[in-house]
């Protein structure tokens, strides 16, 4: 008390004396009263003051909802069989992130180590806002990831870089590490948070590989890069699906499934965003409320040009003012990334053209990855990566001194020799934060693969994750479709192996993606392969009857029995369904054949051979089971004609499904030609 009264009787007389300003002198005086206020059993707990710890819990809240912004345009990049499964990521990182940042990182950034039995004085307040950094690092990874990663290889992922890589990443730039010390300057994480987060991201999908069907002419890992990433399938395993029971739940993948749920998450993200900058000075008091008020600025100013370098995007590569959603979406992301580093020292106008140039980085660097085949889901790494290391070398081009920065220049600024070496202790400090992020991480999804395997299983992975990974079935597939392909899937071999391996005295159960790899080479399914592994699981055990350790086993053994039953029959409903499928499609386009021929006076007979030579080719019937419902045959202009329920006529990749159409010799009507056929299918 009386070391507070002498601070307080200093502040008024400093104070009257015109020697402190007026908002500083009210700021001590406010701080020495508050001081002398608390209770003797609360002053290990005070550690700040009272409107430093308010804004920090505000900011810090603000920022962990940016997790629903995540998410949703995550949902928004997959497959809808797999929007339950990125929510279910998305809450677990943040769920067991709070446990491993609790008792590990927040000891590793700060040194402060957690409370166990007693409080000792504990920031609650700074760790509450550095976790909410740490888990937006670490939900990077689940965007890129998205629609193949095993859910527990995520989270054991997501759990160490919340844990370990962010903390360390946090020490050396903000907890008095090595990096601090050299000067280097990164005031909202575009280096720690987002750069870490994205070279993390680059790794794991390298190694994880892009989604079935992604890139129809994949070509896999060859060469040193084959063993560097652990590749162990053909390219064909990464393409579409060419086996019936693989294809019956096959779902093509499309760049964006909803775009007003994209934009949504990016407006989530954008509001976020004006919480994470601005929460970086970590208080409120000191004049350091007007560092906020200009990081907020600067924020959105970024925001909107990254949204700018979009449409100029657009005019320049397509030539035209057609704005597709997700490039305008992570141009604006992009930009606000790019803002991270320079906030509180870049003026506003230098501002919009590190937005601007942060914005083309997101947008180039997508197409980029599409163009090596790496397949990131919803651009994490193009809008984390390029402008997060543009926007930390850009502080030492565009800082600019202002009341809480009196010292700092950038090189456009008169910054000099000391902007020169601000430049380069940014450029060590970026090639030192990513090479931390990409060694950590590749071990991580290294240990991950080789034990309980990073990729999610191949019939898994078809069906969808929120069917297979959480028992979510939204009733939009057919069950018998599901246990078909279940039935033809590694899922069963791994059962009868590990019987076997449990019966044996040498076990020898395959890995996951080994057995996976099996399943994506297996060839035409049929009801009769389903028993022959029960009828080896039948042997094995007879044959060790009498072994205590097989005894023991019995009871699985008969459930694994009727399982296989069941399976089996239900694939030769299967067969039997898609049998009488056929038989009735072929019936309806025969009763089309007799209406169209009698209604234009064309002899009967000649319509039904030319409906039996249409069947012969198998494209051609692909093309009407996907696309008609009223099927006619005509011997006058050409062989057939679909009929699309849809008013607009015919899709570009239908036209070309008929003109490429296959003709034998004995067909009256002979191919059309390209015209013909896009007349055809402007008639409907």
């Amino acid at each position: 008390p009386v070391a507070l009264s002498r601070v307080a009787a200093g502040a008024r007389e400093r104070g009257a004396s015109g020697g402190m300003e007026a908002p500083a002198n009210r700021d001590l005086l406010w701080l020495a009263s508050m001081l002398g206020s608390i209770e003797p059993q609360c002053k290990a707990e005070r550690v700040r003051h009272r409107t430093d710890t308010v804004f920090l819990l505000t900011m810090g809240g603000r920022v962990i909802a940016m997790q629903t912004g995540f998410a949703t345009m995550e949902a928004a990049y997959g497959r809808p069989s797999n929007s339950a499964n990125i929510m279910m990521k998305n809450s677990m990182d943040l769920f067991l992130g709070i446990f491993v940042y609790y008792f590990a990182g927040f000891l590793i950034t700060f040194g402060d180590p957690p409370l166990i039995i007693e409080e000792n004085g504990f920031d609650f307040a700074l760790w509450f806002l550095h976790f909410s950094y740490a888990t937006t690092a670490a939900t990077i990874n689940s965007g890129a990831l998205a629609g193949r990663v095993s859910f527990l290889a995520y989270v054991v992922l997501s759990s160490f870089l919340t844990g370990v890589v962010y903390p360390v990443a946090a020490e050396w730039v903000w907890g008095g590490g090595w990096l601090g010390n050299l000067g280097y300057i990164d005031f909202a994480g575009s280096s720690v948070v987002h750069l870490v987060g994205a070279i993390s991201a680059l790794v794991a999908v390298a190694v994880c590989g892009p989604r079935i069907g992604k890139y129809p002419s994949y070509r896999a890992w060859r060469g040193i890069w084959k063993y560097i990433f652990l590749e162990r399938y053909e390219s064909s395993w990464y393409r579409i699906p060419s086996e019936p029971v693989e294809k019956a739940v096959f779902t093509p993948i499309k760049a964006c499934n909803n775009y007003v749920q994209l934009l949504f998450g990016t407006f989530l993200l954008v509001v976020g965003f004006l919480a994470f900058n601005p929460g970086a000075i970590m208080a409120a008091t000191s004049n350091s409320d007007l560092v906020s008020a200009r990081a907020t600025v600067t924020t959105l100013i970024a925001a909107a040009a990254g949204a700018v370098s979009a449409v100029v995007w657009s005019i320049a590569a397509k030539r035209g003012l057609r704005l597709r959603v997700p490039e305008m979406t992570n141009s604006v992301l992009g930009g606000v990334v790019a803002s991270c580093a320079g906030c509180n020292v870049i003026p506003p106008l230098p501002m919009m053209l590190v937005g601007f140039v942060g914005g083309l980085l997101a947008t180039s660097t997508a197409r980029l990855m599409e163009r090596l085949q790496l397949d990131d889901t919803v651009g994490a790494v193009s809008v984390h990566g390029p402008p997060a290391i543009w926007g930390t070398l850009a502080v030492a081009f565009f800082a600019r001194p202002h009341c809480q920065n009196l010292a700092l220049r950038g090189l456009f600024f008169g910054g000099g020799e000391a902007a020169w070496k601000l430049l380069l202790t940014q450029g060590c400090g970026l090639a030192s934060l990513g090479a931390l992020a990409a060694i950590s991480t590749y071990v991580c999804v290294t240990l991950l693969d080789l034990t309980i395997g990073f990729r999610c299983n191949r019939a898994f992975e078809l069906i969808g994750l929120d069917f297979t990974e959480h028992g979510y079935d939204d009733g939009k597939m057919p069950q018998y479709k599901v246990d078909h392909v279940l039935a033809h899937s590694p899922v069963r071999d791994c059962l009868v192996e590990r019987v076997k391996s449990r019966l044996s005295s040498t076990p020898s159960s395959p890995s996951r993606r080994d057995s996976s790899q099996h399943g994506g080479e297996r060839g035409e399914a049929d009801a009769d392969a389903v028993s022959t592994p029960a009828a080896s699981v039948a042997g094995v055990g007879d044959g060790r009857a009498r072994d205590p350790q097989a005894q023991s086993l019995q009871q699985e053994l008969a459930d694994l029995r009727k399982t296989l039953d069941s399976l089996n029959k239900a694939a030769g409903s299967l067969v039997n369904a898609m049998r009488g499928e056929e038989e009735s499609h072929m019936g309806l386009r025969i009763i089309g054949a007799e209406v169209y021929g009698g209604s234009h006076g064309q002899n009967r007979q000649q319509a039904l051979e030319e409906l039996m030579c249409e069947a012969e080719s198998h494209a051609a019937l692909r093309a009407a089971k996907r696309t008609t419902a009223d099927v006619a045959t005509s011997t006058r202009d050409v062989g057939w004609i679909c009929r699309p329920t849809s008013p607009a006529g015919l899709r570009a990749a239908e036209v070309e499904a008929l003109a490429g159409c296959r003709y034998l010799p004995r067909c009256g009507g002979g191919a059309p030609s390209r015209s013909k056929t896009t007349e055809l299918a402007r008639r409907g």
